[in-house]
């Protein structure tokens, strides 16, 4: 059992708060007991996730993305804390944006923030199939060549294919990065970066986030074990990307 001070701290350690967006801090949005015994990990509050949780006796559920006003009814009559990363978590130097560009085995790796660009030597083919693989996603949306080769590769965590991107997709494509890695793949990302020869693979929102998700929890169960803490990964995830559909009035519905 570990006290709430010292998880936060540990936390804090992991994932400093100063990393993330102003708008966007790690947060409880339910707050738990002083004392935990039992802390659960996932990309996603979904039901499955929740309820698991629930059933689990989990003290604290820490998710990346936050959970919707919505889902208070599902927490009725639970003392189940929740607790958000989001933000942070992508940017930490052992993160979300760190951990995928690890196992995607990028070498020379330069991280800002939630983005990160890598070298691979690789056709778009095969870097289309280690990323369905290792995020367990058979569908996967790309734009280019199959044939073509890879060479300089810009990750980003989260909907790095949203127009307010555009900015840092000039600046990285100036410094010869060919390939995107990040979800939200839309009209606006399609005809801009298409001019520019710029191969793209949506890796899902939620998708990408797991493994890095996966390493906190492992991490957690390491940190923790001393406290006699159980740790666990909960898998369930969203398998739609979040803003898309916003482009179009009425989908979203």
């Amino acid at each position: 059992m570990i006290e709430l001070e010292k998880f936060q701290a540990i936390i804090e350690e992991l994932a400093p708060a100063a990393l993330a967006d102003k708008y966007d801090p790690p947060h409880f949005w339910r707050k738990p007991g002083k004392k935990l015994q039992k802390i659960g990990v996932c990309v996603d509050p979904t039901v499955q996730n929740v309820r698991m949780a629930q059933q689990d006796g989990v003290d604290l559920l820490i998710s990346h993305h936050p959970c919707f006003e919505q889902d208070e009814e599902l927490f009725a009559g639970q003392e189940m804390g929740v607790f958000v990363l989001h933000s942070a978590w992508n940017k930490a130097p052992d993160g979300n944006t760190a951990v995928l560009a690890r196992l995607l085995n990028l070498r020379e790796t330069v991280q800002d923030g939630e983005l990160l660009t890598g070298r691979v030597e690789v056709s778009l083919r095969d870097l289309l199939l280690s990323c369905q693989r290792l995020l367990n996603t058979p569908v996967m949306p790309y734009v280019g060549d199959l044939n073509a080769k890879v060479h300089h590769v810009l990750l980003i965590s989260g909907p790095g294919f949203a127009p307010f991107y555009k900015e840092e997709w000039d600046k990285y494509i100036a410094g010869g990065c060919d390939t995107i890695l990040s979800a939200e793949l839309g009209r606006f990302a399609l005809s801009y970066l298409s001019r520019h020869n710029i191969k793209m693979i949506d890796l899902g929102h939620s998708a990408m986030a797991r493994p890095g998700m996966e390493h906190l929890a492992y991490t957690l169960q390491t940190r923790l074990k001393i406290f006699q803490c159980q740790v666990n990964f909960y898998p369930d995830l969203y398998a739609v990307n979040y803003q898309t559909a916003s482009f179009y009035p009425g989908i979203e519905n």
